[in-house]
């Protein structure tokens, strides 16, 4: 068995993901992880998917783009790679969320400052409408840098730009932020 990475995008319209993993399937894939959005009209997947060991980049490509329209769905598909792991920099997770006016350069700013800190960015959302912005990014922050200024230097990027700032520790943010089932 392989592991694959596929990312699809195309325009939206019901059922894409049930052509996707229906395709996927057809040739005995083994769909492990999905993430999928539609935004401004537009659909876009990334899943990773096992598939067995004889099946290649191309076939599994063309399986899918088949289960759409002709050009419908763009298709990437990469073999998985284990990430290198950076045993030397352990890092804890943490959830940046920022709000108020929207402004020109606001992700690029905060973006910039996160690489410039070594701040890997593990997920990301942002929304900016009718003038106002939403930010939430989920990043790892290495053991070696210090949160707090992390924080403090953040808020002041914050004011600079008329944003609210937080930075909370992951299991802070879930533990006050999670929805949970109702147990009836």
């Amino acid at each position: 068995m392989k592991e694959y990475i596929v990312t699809v995008m195309a325009r939206d319209r019901v059922g894409i993901v049930r052509d996707v993993s229906s395709a996927l399937a057809s040739l005995g894939g083994n769909i492990t992880n999905v993430s999928q959005t539609v935004m401004h009209g537009y659909f876009t997947l990334i899943m990773s998917v096992i598939m067995p060991s004889e099946r290649t980049e191309i076939e599994i490509r063309q399986a899918v783009e088949r289960h759409g329209e002709v050009g419908e769905l763009v298709v990437n598909v990469r073999p998985f790679v284990e990430p290198i792991a950076h045993v030397d920099r352990p890092a804890e997770h943490f959830t940046l969320s920022l709000r108020g006016n929207d402004s020109q350069a606001i992700i690029g700013r905060v973006t910039t400052y996160l690489s410039e800190r070594t701040i890997n960015i593990d997920d990301f959302y942002a929304y900016a409408h009718d003038g106002r912005f939403v930010m939430l990014v989920q990043v790892s922050i290495p053991d070696d840098v210090d949160v707090e200024e992390v924080q403090s230097e953040l808020e002041q990027l914050g004011i600079e730009f008329g944003l609210t700032v937080h930075l909370q520790h992951a299991d802070i943010f879930r533990a006050t932020s999670d929805i949970k089932p109702i147990m009836v």
